[in-house]
């Protein structure tokens, strides 16, 4: 496909980017994106979020925060998908610190508003630390704000607690 001309649009190129990170083959995606921006195949929002995600799984934060920079310097505007695929690369990693921060900012900024998977995932890191209260107050603060728990929220919550045999506070979820 990069040999052909005229070249395709970005389109076939992100669902073979796409298949590939379901096939966990991280580096072989940033590879072809790589030779698609030297052909001259520009990369679209869904393509620079691939990215993110793929150097969040390969423990490269840096680079996948540098992608962020790049949609601002494009004028690209970032969204919840980009905010939520950065939260959980920092979850992965087990930098669950950072991913408040840069939930904040995205929010502060404009760029997304939280939805079930951002606090889903937050949520998931601080079950991950063992930091219950951090996830309980999270959960009411999802419920604050309108969105609604779903059953990945509190099948997170309910076997973090079970873990730290903090039945009493489960079935005080309801």
């Amino acid at each position: 496909m990069l040999h052909r001309r005229p070249l395709p649009s970005v389109i076939p190129f992100n669902q073979i980017l796409a298949q590939l990170v379901k096939l966990k083959q991280f580096e072989a995606v940033l590879s072809l994106k790589r030779q698609m921006g030297l052909v001259g195949i520009a990369s679209d929002a869904y393509t620079r979020n691939i990215t993110i995600n793929c150097y969040c799984h390969l423990n490269q934060m840096e680079y996948a925060l540098s992608v962020l920079a790049h949609f601002f310097k494009l004028g690209l505007q970032p969204d919840n998908a980009t905010s939520n695929t950065l939260i959980n690369g920092f979850v992965l990693r087990n930098r669950v610190a950072d991913a408040p921060r840069v939930f904040r900012k995205m929010v502060a900024g404009g760029y997304c508003q939280p939805n079930a998977i951002t606090f889903n995932t937050l949520i998931k890191g601080y079950c991950a630390m063992g930091n219950n209260t951090a996830a309980i107050q999270l959960l009411r603060h999802m419920e604050a704000n309108g969105c609604q728990p779903d059953v990945f929220t509190f099948n997170t919550i309910i076997n973090c607690l079970g873990k730290h045999t903090l039945v009493d506070e489960a079935l005080n979820l309801f």
